[in-house]
């Protein structure tokens, strides 16, 4: 399932719009749409991965209202929920938001931050929905799949009843889903879905339940019922009926009312000879007749009572002649396309039991083959083709009602008119006119003029008529008989019918003179065949000889006359495949393939031929073929080109695309879709996309000039724009046009390149950002901020705006007693607070150390920006109490109003400043507004000209640590003997003496993919976590690189969780955690995991001297841990290295090289020498010898490194080949002696031994 992490923006104002981008882009991904054509073309394409939208009521076009509708008729509610903000505060608007779907409504002005918690609630609120139908409906299969179980096998035990095998359920089962897929696919009309399938099958189980009340005699009876008999059994159908009426309201309605039709009817027929109701046709359910088809089959090729089985093909052809009753023609087509299915899936079900071991079998055993080939609708449309051509007719398709006709099949050229008009009326006056006798042409105007009508009118089926037509091929008229057939006899109201003309009954002289002028009408290379697979020739002109370059008796002798055995082999079925298909259209046909020429040249040709059907009955073909080598050749070089030029576009990543301006369409290369994820716009491009399109709203104008542009003569444009992407993104794009022109400067087609720059402007918008914000808080700086202001100014010219200076009170004595690294926190929390009190296109500025700036747009008057203020100073009173003992935080604000005090920059910020400097003077922590009275003259002598001066310096990290804890824990890991223990008492002493929530240890896998909690230490009351934090994927849970959180000193500080990106603050969040200190375990440079302090009750901010403190602790337990873990690893391979030669089937020893003492001995060296034993010499423990052997293995081995002897061993009685390496065993130099037992061979060789 693809995460929805993205938000859709609707609103045609753009500064709205703004101000929402601002509030969530941090968190989602963000669409916009300007209007609500564009919103639901980005919901159709992108409703998948958008999370909720953001709706504005009052838009052009398509308001917010009928937005939600159509979202609604679309089924996209509630599965997206919508939120309304809209500045019409109306109850009435408010409920019919709500009455269309909406989820939630907001009215401008709004509160930001409430804003952004409902929107987030929402979202999580909408995923836990989804979650929850995903799990209910898993619950639902399960069960359903239960009950199942249950009805097969109920079913199986009234079917054992009948003398039937338990399987006959599943074969029926397994029938009617191949006939209701067939006619899914088939039959689109019925609207079959897997769902409904599914559900249908499973009810076919219960399609006998009333057979459990006939008596046994008359069930299992061996011969045929008598009528009465008959009569009895026939009440089954109503039985299972009250059986299944009485579980009403117990189950799933739907499924017990299909099982409710099949019982019911599932012995009905289409022609009404069925039971117990007798209906007819469509009046019988679709499943009933599925399952009726089933149950007849099934019957008839299985062994019953009074029958036996008879033979697949045996009952298809008596299912398909009536013999079981009628049924509807499309399931008799299904059933006849699933013959082979039946077929297969008969043998697989079959009775016989399954194999020995090979368990039960259940219907997801076996896949059955769906039959190949046509499907239904395609086999029913060749046959009608091939009737078509058979009758040799041409025949049109007439819909009066819709105003349309469809010429079907067309073999004769004289009637090409009927392709030459707007509608068949016009097409037929203009064959009237031109080809029909004049003096038919009365007749024939008078019919199309009234009987026409009056056909269909008077509910008439058939109307006849002959005219004669001319024909150029004999340069004559001839008779045709026009005939008029209604299609729908069962509709008297419909008015669709088929026009078709035959020629009329000629003498047998009037046909062989049209052959005969047809023969003299062909020119160029000339040869009749037959139509037959090898196209016998059956005669040829002598231009076809100077053609192929062989005579006639040539042809004859070497080929057969076959003209197959002229063609190029590797065209000959492309050629009889194409001559097939064309004749299957009329009786016109043209190809193109290649000939062996006599001389070896291979040559393409042009055949044009016609069919006829001669007074033998048999299919001719004239044919003209022209030699059209030279016209493939230039082909071949254009093609060659177009392939040059496709290899070079494959190439690039840019995409190419080509508009026809005078056709209005746009095509372009292959990788759009790879590229963005759908199919792009191709038609009606300049009015479609300023309704609706991919492009971002804000660039959709820029998009539009170049299209004026180019429209108006300009032969080039260039232009940088976003376009969505299916996965709810935009992405950055450059195109480039170039306009074709005709010689009045008018573009014909205009041909360019879109080109993927995102990561380019993207990396761009990252340096620029850089560059206009603050490393430390992420506010703008004092140069960008200045910059925006001044061009708001310079646009909003006489509009009221209100610039503040906020100056923190005393904040040096912070850094003073806490340090800068705490400042610095201290700092980022203020500027939090600060542009969570003002709008989101309000501009948040840093311009020294510990003061900031605030301009606010559009203020309505000087209240506001009082209460701003007042709001400023109360906010930074509540602050850091618990953390900073014996003071508090306040701050000072002067605010300068435009126009009245200035409408410049510069002007603005020195009057709020001289606001601030008053401020400062009435002993801070509260605010001042300019007052030119007041403020307006120069200060007293000595005073400062600005209030504005006050600097920080947060690069550094001064103060020094807790020595005695620091050297407690050092002391404490140094003399113990059990790491594992004291790093836990660590934590838990680190963990009281600071007062954290949580300490912790996570270390790497060894392929740092991953992490694990190895140790933890939780305060009272805090739930621990290790159980639940075993294996932390750093991709898929924390977002990708977590080690790049830690600074150049491997410390992470985050006083605040919410501030992470949202995987990592996720995970964090299912531990209650609100704020961490943590530091990096390296080894050799390399992150290995991290030793961690959580703040579970609130924010907390850490002083230098505790940072440094707990640094060094982490630095110390990284040490000692890394230390155990690879000690633990050296043994733990050791371990291995043991056991792998206690299992070699050798006798194998470890000594060392000098003493020649045994360090090892393996399992079967104890099972031959039980006096063996570590630290015995080899040779007195093997050889009962009081010094080495003189070609013992082991000599000099430092200097052979490896050495293979033989050697015999007379206390053991055995030869041994024993290799001798020089290996490491416990940190020192050692000898493993690897010995084979040769002793079978030796004496093989010489048996003395």
């Amino acid at each position: 399932m693809e995460p929805r992490d993205t938000l859709l923006l609707v609103d045609d104002q753009q500064a709205d719009r703004a101000v929402l981008r601002e509030l969530f882009q941090e968190e989602y991904n963000l669409l916009e749409a300007e209007n609500g054509d564009q919103a639901l073309l980005l919901l159709e394409e992108n409703h998948t991965r958008i999370a909720a939208v953001l709706l504005d009521l009052l838009m052009p076009a398509k308001d917010g209202f009928t937005v939600l509708a159509e979202m609604r008729a679309k089924r996209v509610l509630p599965e997206t929920p919508v939120v309304v903000i809209t500045a019409q505060d109306s109850a009435a608007r408010a409920a019919r938001a709500f009455e269309l779907g909406a989820s939630d409504f907001i009215v401008k002005p709004f509160e930001p931050c409430a804003v952004r918690r409902r929107v987030r609630n929402l979202v999580e609120l909408s995923r836990y929905k989804r979650c929850l139908e995903e799990l209910a409906e898993e619950q639902a299969n399960a069960l359903r799949q239960s009950n199942e179980v249950m009805v097969d096998t109920l079913s199986s035990i009234i079917e054992y009843r009948g003398a039937k095998s338990g399987r006959h359920i599943l074969r029926i089962r397994r029938f009617t889903k191949l006939l209701l897929e067939e006619l899914a696919r088939s039959c689109p009309e019925y609207q079959l879905d897997g769902r409904k399938i599914a559900v249908i099958s499973a009810a076919a189980a219960l399609h006998d339940i009333g057979k459990i009340a006939i008596p046994d005699a008359i069930l299992n009876k061996p011969g045929q019922l008598t009528p009465e008999e008959f009569e009895v059994m026939k009440t089954h159908s109503a039985i299972g009926c009250r059986m299944l009426e009485q579980l009403d309201g117990m189950g799933d309605r739907e499924y017990l009312r299909y099982a409710w039709d099949i019982c019911r009817y599932h012995h009905e027929r289409w022609e009404g000879e069925g039971y117990p109701d007798g209906l007819r046709g469509e009046r019988i359910p679709l499943w009933a007749q599925a399952v009726g088809l089933a149950d007849a089959y099934e019957a008839l090729t299985t062994d019953r009572g009074y029958q036996d089985a008879c033979s697949h093909e045996q009952a298809m052809n008596m299912i398909l002649n009536g013999a079981c009753g009628s049924f509807s023609p499309k399931l008799l087509e299904c059933f006849k396309h699933l013959r082979d299915a039946f077929a297969a899936l008969a043998c697989t079900y079959t009775d016989d039991p399954p194999a020995a071991g090979g368990g039960p079998l259940t219907p997801h055993d076996v896949s059955v083959p769906h039959a190949g080939g046509l499907d239904m609708l395609q086999t029913a449309q060749v046959k009608y083709l091939t009737l078509l051509r058979y009758v040799n007719a041409t025949v049109v398709e007439v819909d009066l009602d819709q105003g349309v006709y469809h010429m079907v099949y067309d073999p004769n050229p004289d009637f090409a008119l009927l392709r030459s008009g707007a509608s068949f009326a016009e097409s037929m006056r203009n064959l009237v006119q031109r080809a029909v006798h004049p003096d038919d042409r009365a007749r024939v105007l008078e019919f199309l003029k009234n009987s026409g009508e009056e056909f269909f009118a008077e509910g008439l089926m058939k109307y006849r008529h002959r005219y004669r037509v001319y024909s150029a091929m004999i340069g004559d008229y001839r008779w045709y008989e026009a005939t008029l057939l209604r299609i729908d006899v069962d509709d008297l109201h419909s008015r669709k019918g088929l026009a078709v003309w035959r020629e009329a009954e000629t003498a047998e002289a009037e046909d062989t003179r049209e052959r005969e002028t047809a023969l003299r009408s062909l020119w160029s290379g000339v040869q009749c065949c037959r139509n037959d697979r090898w196209f016998t020739l059956m005669g040829v002109s002598e231009n076809f000889s100077a053609l192929v370059g062989y005579t006639t008796a040539e042809l004859e002798q070497r080929f057969q006359n076959r003209l197959t055995g002229l063609i190029l082999p590797e065209d000959r079925a492309e050629v009889r495949r194409r001559t097939r298909e064309q004749l299957t259209l009329g009786s016109g046909v043209e190809l193109e393939y290649r000939l062996v020429r006599k001389d070896g040249q291979v040559i393409w040709v042009l055949e044009k031929s016609r069919m006829v059907t001669e007074a033998d009955g048999v299919e001719y073909l004239y044919c003209v073929l022209v030699d059209i080598s030279r016209t493939k050749k230039a082909q071949e070089e254009l093609r060659l080109s177009l392939e040059r030029h496709q290899i070079i576009l494959a190439q690039t990543n840019d995409i190419i695309f080509e508009w026809d301006v005078a056709g209005g369409t746009v095509s372009y290369s292959p990788n759009w879709k790879e590229r963005f994820g759908y199919a792009p716009m191709t038609g009606g491009v300049g009015e479609a996309i300023p309704k609706a399109s991919h492009i971002h709203p804000e660039d959709a104008p820029v998009f539009l000039d170049a299209l004026r542009a180019l429209m108006d003569g300009a032969h080039y444009e260039e232009m940088e724009l976003r376009i969505a992407k299916a996965d709810g993104r935009y992405l950055w794009c450059r195109i480039r046009a170039t306009a074709q022109q005709r010689e009045d400067g008018r573009p014909i087609k205009v041909v360019g390149v879109v080109m993927d720059i995102d990561g380019e402007k993207r990396a761009n918008q990252a340096l620029r950002d850089k560059a206009e914000r603050d490393g430390l808080t992420r506010l703008l700086n004092k140069n960008s901020a200045r910059r925006r202001i001044e061009a708001y100014l310079s646009e909003a010219e006489g509009e009221r705006a209100a610039l503040l200076i906020i100056d923190v009170d005393n904040f040096k004595q912070v850094n003073d007693s806490y340090g800068h690294m705490f400042g610095d926190a201290v700092l980022a929390r203020l500027s939090e607070e600060i542009r969570g009190l003002f709008r989101a296109d309000d501009i948040v500025s840093r311009i020294g150390g510990d003061e900031f700036l605030v301009f606010l747009k559009r203020v309505p008057d000087t209240d506001l920006v009082e209460e701003r203020c007042g709001r400023l100073i109360e906010a930074f009173q509540g602050m850091f109490q618990k953390e900073l003992v014996g003071w508090s935080l306040s701050c000072s604000v002067g605010a300068a109003l435009s126009p009245e005090h200035g409408a410049a920059f510069q002007e603005l910020f020195q009057r709020a400043d001289q606001a601030l400097y008053r401020a400062k003077r009435r002993g801070k922590n509260c605010y001042e507004l300019y007052r030119a009275q007041k403020d307006g003259g120069f200060p007293q002598p000595g005073a400062p000209l600005m209030a504005v001066g006050e600097r920080i310096d947060s690069g550094g990290r001064p103060g020094t640590a807790e020595d005695g804890l620091v050297q407690y824990a050092f002391r404490r890991l140094y003399e113990s003997g059990d790491v594992e223990n004291t790093v836990q008492d660590i934590l838990a002493l680190v963990g009281r003496r600071f007062n954290v929530s949580r300490t912790y240890i996570f270390e790497n896998t060894p392929d740092n993919r991953a992490c694990r909690n190895t140790f933890e230490w939780c305060s009272e009351g805090v739930e621990p976590q290790i159980d639940r934090l075993q294996h932390i994927e750093y991709q898929r849970d924390l977002g990708g690189r977590y080690e790049e959180n830690f600074d150049e000193h491997g410390v992470f500080y985050c006083p605040d969780v919410t501030r992470l990106p949202k995987c990592q603050y996720d995970i964090l969040e299912a531990q209650d955690v609100k704020s961490l200190l943590q530091c990096a375990i390296r080894d050799n440079g390399v992150f290995r995991g991290y030793v961690g302090f959580d703040e579970c009750v609130g924010s907390r901010l850490w002083t230098q001297e505790q940072i440094d403190a707990l640094t060094h602790i982490a630095g110390f337990l990284s040490v000692f841990l890394l230390k155990l873990r690879s000690q633990q690893q050296a043994e733990e391979r050791a371990r291995d290295l043991r056991i792998a030669l206690d299992n070699q089937n050798s006798w194998i020893y470890v000594i060392d090289p000098d003493t020649y003492e045994m360090l090892f001995i393996n399992a079967k060296t104890r099972a031959v020498a039980a006096q063996a034993a570590e630290g015995l010499r080899c040779y007195q423990a093997f050889l009962h010898r009081d010094a080495p052997c003189g070609n013992c293995p082991a000599r000099d081995i430092r200097r052979d490194v490896n050495r293979t002897v033989e050697f015999y061993n007379p206390v053991l009685d055995v030869w041994s080949l024993a290799d001798a390496s020089l290996i490491r065993w416990s940190g020192r130099e050692a000898c493993l002696i690897n010995c084979h037992d040769i002793t079978r061979y030796k004496k093989t060789c010489d048996p003395e031994r």
